[in-house]
């Protein structure tokens, strides 16, 4: 496959939307997709973090941190992992320290795996992230600093609390935190 040019189509801060003029196969065709750098930046750099949190305490059973936020173009609340963009220059683990403590005021003690370069969903949008697995401990004082636009609350979920909402088919969730849902409930325990 071929590019051969790519038109800019929005021009907003955030996203932004392009149209890709490709010949492949002796088949011209048009792909329009969602981005958050220009083309000519490299695919390479990540452009946010997903953090699998684990929140350990003395005495008691660990809990996975997942947040319910509001997502404006599902026009609902979903079920997720904290998460948020990389600013430029910070690495991965930087990043997740800073969205875990911003969106539920929670402290990381230990980064379990960070994983390769991860994509959304490549048909639409070459935005990338990155998973980060990690312990998490209550900061004492601690609190969400949410911007503006955010909505969403931490919730703290036991083994039991994680099955069950795992298995709610009426419940709306983003791909990454149910399928960690979905290991975490196989497993019969949250690691």
């Amino acid at each position: 496959m071929r590019i051969l040019d790519v038109q800019k189509l929005t021009d907003e801060r955030w996203l932004n939307l392009y149209a890709a003029r490709f010949q492949h196969n002796g088949h011209k065709g048009r792909w329009v997709f969602a981005s958050r750098r220009e083309p000519s930046q490299p695919a390479t750099a990540g452009d946010a973090v997903v953090i699998v949190p684990v929140l350990r305490q003395r005495g008691k059973k660990p809990r996975l941190v997942v947040v319910r936020e509001y997502r404006v173009p599902v026009r609902d609340y979903i079920y997720a992992l904290p998460a948020g963009l990389l600013d430029q220059g910070e690495s991965v683990e930087d990043a997740a320290r800073r969205e875990l403590m911003e969106e539920t005021g929670l402290t990381i003690t230990r980064v379990k795996r960070v994983s390769p370069l991860l994509y959304s969903s490549a048909g639409l949008t070459d935005e990338s992230t990155y998973l980060i697995f990690v312990d998490a401990a209550l900061t004492p004082g601690g609190k969400a600093k949410l911007e503006a636009s955010e909505e969403l609350e931490p919730l703290l979920l036991d083994l039991a609390a994680l099955s069950k909402l795992c298995d709610d088919t009426s419940a709306r969730f983003d791909v990454r935190a149910w399928s960690v849902l979905y290991v975490y409930q196989q497993l019969g325990k949250i690691e």
